[in-house]
């Protein structure tokens, strides 16, 4: 592996560790691969320029920020170092907020479609233990009395 590359994505874990994102949620922010991104942090993925600016973009940080100091092994003087892009962390944050909604919106979808086979499982079990099986648009009936012929 380039020693170049595992310096750079240990800045780049660190830059995303700093914001407390996750791999996956700055995969989501970044419009990247979530294993992408581990292989970048791994420095196991020559990143291309175009996701590089993406990358620094995301993170707030310009490109010469983001290899400042990389070549002699040096490392950014924290985040008093880093200047903010305009406009990208406001877009970074409202991806992440976009990415928690969808979450959201996945763990109610789950969560209905747990109750919807609950109910189907009670039904099932309703009509199994009635005494006469009836189609759900009938009324049961009661049983009728010995010798009428009606």
């Amino acid at each position: 592996m380039n020693d170049l590359l595992v310096l750079l994505g240990k800045r780049v874990h660190d830059l995303r560790a700093a914001k407390k994102w996750s791999q996956e949620e700055f995969a989501h922010v970044s419009g990247l691969h979530r294993t992408y991104i581990g292989q970048i942090e791994r420095g196991e993925k020559n990143i291309s320029f175009e996701n590089l600016s993406k990358v620094a973009g995301v993170l707030g940080v310009t490109l010469s920020e983001l290899l400042s100091g990389l070549e002699d092994g040096s490392s950014m003087a924290g985040a008093s170092r880093r200047s903010t892009l305009p406009g990208t962390e406001r877009a970074a944050e409202g991806a992440v907020r976009t990415l928690e909604l969808h979450r959201l919106a996945t763990r109610l979808r789950l969560q209905g479609g747990a109750i919807n086979q609950t109910i189907q499982a009670l039904d099932e079990l309703a009509v199994r233990s009635s005494p006469r099986r009836t189609r759900s648009h009938e009324r049961p009936t009661r049983p009728r009395a010995r010798g009428t012929n009606k």
